[in-house]
């Protein structure tokens, strides 16, 4: 095909491609919580995302005194405008109060003074909702961690969790290799088998990317080998594909995070949903090629003798399901 007959077909491309786009955009517009955080649903994912980030803070592997207090007062504050407006049924929102409590009795073990206004909006939350019950971040060992390393898949699968606590061990890279080639069997479109890994080990490259993606505050610093997960676009024809690279890719990450604790691995998965700006600035210090795109990262390494957990509290099993 010559470039002159090549061209009217990449503009009759674009041209029906942009409906497409467009038609995506306005449904995210339109449905997203963005424009609806007061509403029952946008309001209680905020909340469930908040106070994910209390949780993660007590479970870091120095929990810096003090931490997250702007966000914390946001939390606050939605979580009695729930209330009054929805009120206190929601496991999640439930949950959302005992982990301020446990914030506030975090700091009161440590000998720390909280902000006055910080406490005041506690005391308010608590007058609301009538609950001072608290919640505790899971205390674990590496054994107990791992002890369904071997069992079946359904005692299996549930002890998986984000970890953001690693030894100085030195991680052997083989192993994620072999962990790799394990979640190779992830499904993909047409078995176009999409994604594929870069294994990080050089430890200034990793605190490097890690610094610019920007959600491993407090304990990226320990990451021993970080694994970036990407898809490749060429595989794709169809603009009915144009996400499909992220579900395969999603799929094989999820894979891959269980290929990884089964060969006792500890790992936390990272996001990659990065603004345009961001994707060019990661490009630059990542080692992917331009057909791919960042599907997740995760930052891995030996387990510590102790650690925390985070509870990270789980919609009941009817919300996931719909039978007609």
């Amino acid at each position: 095909m010559t470039l002159k007959n090549l061209i009217p077909i990449k503009i009759k491309y674009i041209i029906k491609a942009i409906p497409s786009y467009i038609y995506d955009f306005h449904r995210f517009y339109k449905y997203s919580g963005q424009f609806a955080l007061k509403n029952k649903k946008p309001l209680e994912s905020k909340i469930i995302h908040d106070y994910h980030i209390i949780e993660k803070g007590l479970t870091m592997p120095e929990t810096r005194l003090g931490f997250g207090k702007e966000k914390l007062l946001i939390l606050i504050q939605n979580c009695k405008y729930y209330i009054k407006e929805f009120g206190y049924s929601s496991n999640q929102i439930k949950h959302a109060v005992k982990v301020i409590n446990e914030y506030r009795d975090f700091h009161k073990k440590e000998n720390y003074e909280l902000d006055p206004n910080v406490l005041n909006s506690i005391h308010d939350l608590n007058q609301i909702s009538n609950d001072n019950e608290t919640t505790s971040q899971i205390n674990t060992t590496a054994n107990d961690y791992f002890s369904k390393a071997n069992a079946n898949f359904f005692e299996f699968a549930p002890t998986r969790k984000s970890i953001r606590n690693f030894s100085d061990k030195e991680l052997d890279v083989n192993r994620i290799v072999d962990s790799v080639n394990t979640a190779r069997n992830a499904p993909s479109a047409c078995n176009r088998q999409t994604a594929k890994t870069y294994i990080i080990t050089e430890k200034h490259e990793i605190e490097n990317i890690l610094k610019l993606q920007g959600g491993n505050r407090g304990f990226g610093h320990l990451t021993n080998k970080l694994i970036i997960v990407v898809a490749d676009l060429n595989v794709f024809f169809d603009l009915n594909e144009r996400y499909q690279a992220y579900i395969d890719g999603g799929l094989f990450a999820m894979s891959l995070l269980y290929a990884l604790h089964a060969n006792r691995i500890v790992a936390c998965i990272l996001n990659c949903s990065h603004t345009s700006k961001k994707d060019i600035a990661m490009r630059k210090i990542c080692p992917i090629k331009d057909n791919e795109v960042f599907i997740a990262m995760i930052a891995c390494g030996e387990a510590p003798d102790n650690f925390k957990v985070a509870i990270s509290c789980r919609n009941p099993v009817e919300e996931y399901i719909n039978i007609s």
